[in-house]
């Protein structure tokens, strides 16, 4: 058999990271395929692995703006896919002329409206609408599709009318490099906060910088640092709640980026870890911070509670009191962050890229042999 990947709209992220992490560890002889193609654009193929079972392809319009890659889609693919491969793999979840084939979820904005409402009347949410029924369609004509955590089934199953029976649950993996057991060391001082993340408006920063406000007010000694990306109008709120106490501005960091092997050390030398996100498939960064084995005070989405389990201390996001709150217990109760630093460590070593990759292949291959 040969293993067909569509990976034109995979351009940055996490998932670059997933395609990359899987054709690393991937086995796909062992599982019936003898060659994998991957088509996408040339700076995505350019950070994939070279296997001698794997192929890249691209083609000019593959490298273009979004228009020239969805008539690629349409006008060119499917009929290059049919000459060659045996079954098709879209983690993108691009909906596209060929049986059989299998997608993935790894982006649920689209298919919840309280967070996706959260952008108000811009070209961000016409662009949540627009993604929720292309992908929509491409959910309902897979044979199989990938799900990241079980409690990313229903807001697909509420909405998409897709039967149960075509859901399979293969988690994401954890990188090495992060690995770092607890040191069970005391706190710093002051206290080091540190959320990473985008700086987006389901993310809500801001509500974590009140949060720092409270715990100063009440004596404490933390500081924050805060460290992703951002989008506009989101860093625009942030800086705003920033300001409102500006004799504090002090005690907050902001970097947009950081390389691999500084991120590593900047979770080490972290103390309390905050994620505050109402809307995620799944968390790397959060799986980052709990292979690090920091004491974690998380957003209490069901998505976020099935990859950090009974390890940390959940709050509302949308409450800074209960963000508040979550930070304190942690501060507070050095039994409890000890044992919760050691629940998320161990909890992290049972995600792998390798398990991964091979439970993916495993499941590609079920889908084509019929």
């Amino acid at each position: 058999m040969v293993l067909g990947i569509e990976a034109s709209n995979i351009l940055a992220g996490g998932g670059i990271t997933h395609l990359k992490e899987l054709l690393t560890y991937a086995d796909p002889l062992s599982h019936g395929f003898e060659k994998v193609y991957v088509w996408s654009a040339k700076k995505t193929l350019d950070q994939l692995p070279d296997q001698p079972w794997l192929e890249k392809r691209t083609h000019p319009w593959l490298n273009k703006s979004i228009f020239f890659r969805m008539l690629w889609l349409a006008l060119i693919f499917p009929k290059e896919a049919k000459k060659c491969i045996d079954v098709l793999f879209s983690p993108g979840a691009n909906h596209v002329s060929f049986y059989p084939q299998v997608s993935m979820c790894q982006n649920l904005l689209p298919f919840d409206d309280q967070e996706n409402k959260l952008y108000g009347l811009s070209w961000m949410r016409i662009r949540l609408i627009l993604l929720y029924y292309a992908q929509r369609k491409a959910f309902r004509k897979a044979q199989g599709i990938i799900v990241l955590t079980p409690s990313n089934i229903p807001y697909l199953t509420s909405k998409s009318i897709i039967e149960d029976k075509k859901f399979c649950v293969i988690p994401h993996g954890i990188n090495p490099v992060f690995y770092y057991k607890p040191s069970l060391k005391s706190l710093n001082d002051p206290i080091k906060l540190l959320y990473v993340s985008i700086v987006d408006v389901y993310k809500h920063q801001w509500n974590v910088v009140e949060a720092l406000y409270g715990l100063i007010d009440k004596g404490y000694s933390v500081e924050l640092t805060l460290v992703g990306a951002q989008y506009p109008e989101a860093m625009d709120k942030l800086k705003s709640s920033i300001n409102i106490h500006p004799e504090y501005a002090n005690r907050i960091t902001y970097i947009s980026t950081l390389p691999y092997d500084a991120l590593t050390t900047t979770y080490q030398s972290a103390d309390i870890f905050v994620f505050a996100s109402s809307c995620e498939t799944f968390s790397l960064v959060l799986l980052e911070a709990m292979a690090s084995g920091l004491p974690i005070a998380c957003s209490d989405k069901d998505t976020l509670k099935d990859t950090l389990g009974e390890a940390g201390v959940y709050f509302d996001p949308y409450s800074p009191e209960s963000v508040e709150n979550a930070i304190l217990t942690l501060i507070e109760n050095k039994v409890l962050r000890e044992e919760l630093s050691c629940k998320a460590y161990e909890k992290a070593q049972t995600y792998s890229w390798s398990v991964c990759a091979d439970q993916t292949l495993q499941y590609l291959s079920k889908i084509a042999k019929p």
